[in-house]
């Protein structure tokens, strides 16, 4: 009986390196994969990211200027900027928010307003708020704890000016079936510095900077004022541009564009 025969070293050297060339196709073909779902999972982060911007931004973007029934037109001469103003890397507006309907109750003797009842709660403003008296001919500015003071009786909100204010004069220049009280937006959207220039931040009168966003290679706002009505009225017309940096370096800033118009100036006639 012819006796076994083993394998010779060279065949087992050949079996090794034929099994470490096949391994080391394999991990190449696993980097491959691993790298592509890499590249498609931070291109997919980008995109929800952009997203994430262009909604917050839109939102803003179309209320800025906006005060219940009143526009900028109505806006009282003063330092806040209205309608956007946008910087290379920067964007500032305001609006007023949440609007509450009001019932006016003159004040016996003079006939003076200078107390309003609130027709549903009011938000939990702290001292200091700043708040709009707000109707399709005028807008107030007032703040909370030293034009105006809230009271609640017997379930009900009340708004009421501080005894001798200078605004009491100008309350028969509203129109009191569209007044209302709002909470007056101001928002000051801007890139990092430094090694923070790709980071979107946003600034509240009054609250810490809060990081929104990361990513971002630049942000631009086009403003164009364009007739929306038959008779000529025009409107702000908005186009933000959005460029989001790539996961590789090398790669141009992927572009997004977003066009809006404002709410803000007079409804088209019926």
């Amino acid at each position: 009986m012819p006796a076994a025969r083993g394998f010779s070293l060279v065949e087992l050297m050949l079996s090794i390196l034929l099994g470490l060339l096949l391994c080391g196709l394999l991990w190449q073909s696993l980097h491959v994969v691993l790298q592509s779902r890499s590249f498609a999972s931070a291109r997919l982060a980008s995109q929800q990211e952009a997203r994430f911007v262009l909604q917050q931004l839109a939102h803003d973007l179309r209320m800025a200027g906006s005060f219940a029934c009143a526009g900028p037109a109505q806006w009282p001469a003063s330092g806040t900027v209205i309608m956007p103003q946008a910087a290379e890397g920067a964007l500032s507006l305001s609006y007023g928010d949440g609007g509450i309907a009001l019932l006016a109750e003159p004040a016996a003797g003079n006939g003076q307003i200078t107390r309003w009842r609130l027709l549903q709660p009011p938000p939990t403003w702290s001292a200091g708020q700043l708040l709009l008296l707000a109707s399709c001919r005028r807008i107030d500015l007032l703040t909370l704890g030293s034009d105006v003071f809230l009271q609640q009786q017997d379930g009900t909100f009340w708004l009421q000016l501080v005894p001798a204010s200078p605004l009491a004069v100008h309350m028969a220049e509203h129109h009191l079936p569209s007044l209302e009280l709002l909470a007056l937006q101001q928002r000051h959207y801007r890139l990092g510095q430094g090694n923070a220039a790709d980071e979107l931040w946003l600034e509240q009168a009054g609250q810490p900077a809060l990081w929104l966003a990361s990513g971002i290679a630049s942000l631009q706002l086009l403003v164009q004022a364009l007739p929306t009505c038959p008779g000529g009225t025009t409107r702000q017309w908005l186009t933000l541009q959005l460029a989001m940096r790539q996961a590789s370096s090398s790669a141009a800033p992927m572009p997004y564009r977003l066009q809006l118009i404002s709410r803000a100036g007079p409804a088209c006639p019926g």
